[in-house]
C-alpha cells in the first residue's frame, strides 16, 4: 500500500511543476546592442543611463557601451545616447568691462571724470533709486576671460582729489569662471570678487578704507548692470557697473 502511495506522489510532482510554471510570467524578451560613441566619455554616459532598467557594460578606451534591454527600453536608451554623444561646446572669449561710478550728495563732485554717454541710462536709474544729486566716473577696468577659466585684473588708474593732493584708487577684480547660457547671449559669472582700496582724506592727509564685494552674477550681453553699491562716506557711494560681450 505504501509503495502505491509513493508511486502516485512521484507521478504528481511533474504535473505540479508544470502547473507552477504555467502560473509564472514569461521572462521579458531582451535585445542586445553595441553603441560606439564619437565624442562623449563612455563611463560618464553609462552613469547617466542608469535611470533605464537595463544592463550596461562600458569601455572608456574603446568608447563603446554594450546594452541589454527590452526593445521598448532600448529605443529610449538609443535616443538618449544620440542626445548625449555630441561635440562639446567650444570655449568662448568674454570681454568684461567694469565702471566705477561715484554718487555724490553735492551738485559738483570733486575729482573723477564725466559720465560717458553710454552710461546715461544707468545714471538715470541710480538717480531714481538713490538720493545722490550727481555722479562721476572714477575708473574703468576691462579684461578678457574664456569660459570655464579663472580671470583677474588690477588697476590704479582711479584718482581721488582733495585740493592739491591726489590719491590713487587701487582696484582688483577676480572671477572663478564664466559660462555662456543655452540662449548664447546670457553669461553666468561665478564667485566674482572685487576689492577696492579707497582713499579717505583727513587732517593727516588720507588713509585707505577697504571696500569689497563677493557675488555670483547673471547678465545678458550688452546689458549694463549695477552689481554692487559700496558706501564711501555719509555723502558718497561707489557703484560697480558691469557689461559683457561674447566674442565668437
Amino acid at each position: 500500500m505504501k509503495r502505491i502511495l509513493l508511486a502516485l506522489l512521484l507521478m504528481t510532482l511533474p504535473l505540479a511543476a508544470q502547473e507552477e510554471k504555467k502560473g509564472e510570467a514569461p521572462a521579458p524578451h531582451t535585445v542586445q546592442k553595441l553603441f560606439v560613441l564619437k565624442y562623449a566619455d563612455a563611463q560618464s554616459v553609462r552613469q547617466l543611463l542608469q535611470v533605464f532598467h537595463a544592463n550596461f557594460n562600458a569601455n572608456g578606451d574603446m568608447r563603446v557601451i554594450a546594452v541589454e534591454a527590452t526593445p521598448e527600453v532600448m529605443a529610449g536608451i538609443e535616443d538618449a545616447i544620440k542626445r548625449l554623444d555630441v561635440p562639446a561646446a567650444a570655449p568662448a572669449n568674454i570681454d568684461l568691462t567694469v565702471y566705477l561710478v561715484v554718487g555724490h550728495e553735492g551738485e559738483s563732485p570733486v575729482g573723477g571724470a564725466a559720465i560717458p554717454k553710454d552710461l546715461d541710462s544707468v545714471v538715470t536709474q541710480l538717480k531714481a533709486g538713490f538720493p545722490f544729486k550727481s555722479y562721476s566716473l572714477l575708473d574703468v577696468l576691462a579684461f578678457r576671460t574664456r569660459t570655464g577659466e579663472q580671470a583677474s585684473t588690477t588697476s590704479s588708474g582711479g584718482v581721488v582729489a582733495n585740493g592739491n593732493t591726489n590719491a590713487p584708487v587701487m582696484t582688483s577684480f577676480r572671477l572663478n569662471n564664466a559660462s555662456v547660457g543655452s540662449d548664447g547671449a546670457s553669461i553666468h559669472i561665478s564667485k566674482l570678487n572685487a576689492g577696492i582700496k579707497m582713499p579717505v582724506f583727513n587732517n593727516n592727509g588720507f588713509s585707505y578704507t577697504d571696500l569689497g564685494i563677493n557675488t555670483d552674477i547673471d547678465i545678458k550681453e550688452g546689458q549694463k548692470v549695477v552689481i554692487g553699491r559700496l558706501g564711501i562716506s555719509k555723502d558718497q557711494a561707489l557703484f560697480l557697473v558691469m557689461t559683457v560681450k561674447i566674442l565668437q
